[in-house]
């Protein structure tokens, strides 16, 4: 298929704004979002696939670009629609992720920008790229960013680790399936090391005596799971999910989610499973359910 000239036009313009920036102004950084915003709008508009990743390709060259810039870390990107942006307390880390769907299922993308210290104005950016293994496979090992487990990322909880006091940064993000049977929420570990490398995952969650690296929760896509931190009481909440039928089980895509609520709670440095804590509509959620040995 042909392109469309003004999709040529768009590529070649990102593509042509690709070249390295001087120290941006905010008025340039603000300069560079519609630019920017106006890009994102044609890959969701656009309706063949190639046409829609090619888009994709210059918009996500030009924010890496402009995100490899001194003081892009404050800059919030705030108008630029379909991009999820979450940030640590400490003010250390920022994540930025999108999908773009095609034809063969979603795509995810995304950067992770670190900062040394708070006195650092230049953050290491990491280009993120989607090769999420088997779910399953998924849960038991630490990925890299080349490797990543794609996500759209809605929350990201800093706790800190008792023995060095560095920050422990845990993602909560959703993680639809490309075969459009099931979705995935995902519950991850974002590490930056002391290089400014990152990576995800950790042997820090503990269900039923088993130590995983994240955990992944995929259920029918005809239903709604509510996956979310509370803050009030240092909780990570979620509704227990069950197959439909008995002779379903194993069969994620017909899980739903059941009556009782289960959490996960930071102790000594590892996320602890627990079971049958009150649903997050309660007024006071529970501060303990009981443990899963």
């Amino acid at each position: 298929m042909i392109a469309h000239p003004k999709i040529v036009c768009l590529i070649f313009l990102l593509l042509a704004a690709c070249r390295p920036l001087p120290a941006l102004t905010r008025q340039e950084f603000s300069r560079h979002e519609r630019l920017l915003k106006v890009a994102i709008r044609e890959v969701a508009k656009a309706t063949d696939s190639k046409q829609k990743l090619a888009l994709n390709s210059a918009f996500a060259a030009q924010l890496e670009e402009v995100l490899r810039q001194d003081s892009a870390f404050f800059y919030g990107f705030d108008s630029i629609p379909h991009l999820y942006r979450v940030a640590s307390p400490d003010g250390l880390v920022r994540v930025i992720t999108w999908n773009v769907p095609a034809a063969d299922g979603q795509k995810y993308f995304g950067f992770v920008l670190s900062r040394s210290s708070a006195h650092a104005a230049r953050a290491t950016l990491h280009a993120l790229r989607d090769k999420r293994p088997a779910t399953r496979l998924a849960e038991g090992k630490a990925l890299t960013a080349d490797e990543w487990f794609g996500a759209l990322y809605t929350k990201l909880v800093e706790k800190r680790d008792a023995r060095t006091g560095k920050p422990v940064y845990t993602l909560i993000g959703i993680s639809p399936n490309s075969n459009g049977l099931s979705n995935r929420k995902v519950v991850d570990v974002l590490n930056v090391n002391s290089s400014g490398g990152c990576s995800f995952g950790a042997p820090i969650f503990v269900k039923k005596n088993k130590i995983t690296h994240r955990m992944i929760f995929e259920y029918s896509a005809e239903a709604v799971m509510e996956l979310r931190y509370h803050e009030a009481t240092g909780q990570i909440i979620f509704p227990n999910l069950v197959p439909m039928y008995a002779q379903l089980r194993g069969r994620y895509e017909s899980y739903v989610p059941g009556d009782a609520y289960n959490a996960l709670r930071f102790e000594n440095n590892r996320w602890v499973f627990y079971e049958n804590v009150d649903p997050p509509s309660s007024a006071v959620v529970r501060r303990w359910g009981r443990r899963n040995r």
